[in-house]
């Protein structure tokens, strides 16, 4: 029998439909990765992008954090696209799951998602300061989207 369920961490089939927050994010995100990639996005950096869109000097300090800290402690090399691409990579979902997950305060599918891809004990830094992070774009107007995906289950 089939059973339809409703999962809330990541949706797959919908992670390269992103909105303008969650572009603001996988620009920043891409920027502070890849620097010198200048072809669509013009030489913003990572500074710029968040600081148009209303994150404080905090918030910029927060990201800079987070971003030291997932380069450190990610095993195999993070999947984040180089600024020219169109689509969301799925580490840059898993971010943006996270960051959404951590807006509506759902604590428990944050730390699921960042345990699922980084093992030991440093994702808990790295989700303390993930979650300071989001709650700076909550401040600023930037609220991620949540997605949802249907999973079906066979009995």
């Amino acid at each position: 029998m089939l059973q339809m369920r409703e999962n809330s961490l990541l949706d797959d089939t919908l992670a390269h439909c992103s909105d303008s927050n969650d572009q603001i994010v996988i620009d920043a995100v891409r920027a502070w990765f890849r620097p010198h990639c200048d072809a669509v996005r013009g030489r913003k950096s990572w500074r710029d992008v968040l600081s148009e869109s209303g994150t404080t000097h905090n918030g910029l300090h927060c990201f800079d954090m987070f971003m030291s800290e997932l380069a450190k402690i990610a095993g195999p090399p993070l999947d984040i696209r180089c600024r020219c691409s169109l689509e969301v990579a799925g580490d840059e979902a898993c971010l943006l799951q996270t960051i959404a997950c951590f807006q509506s305060n759902e604590r428990t599918a944050a730390h699921t998602l960042f345990t699922d891809r980084f093992s030991g004990s440093t994702t808990h830094r790295l989700a303390n300061v993930a979650h300071w992070f989001a709650m700076m774009l909550f401040d600023a107007g930037v609220i991620v989207s949540k997605r949802a995906r249907r999973v079906t289950y066979f009995h």
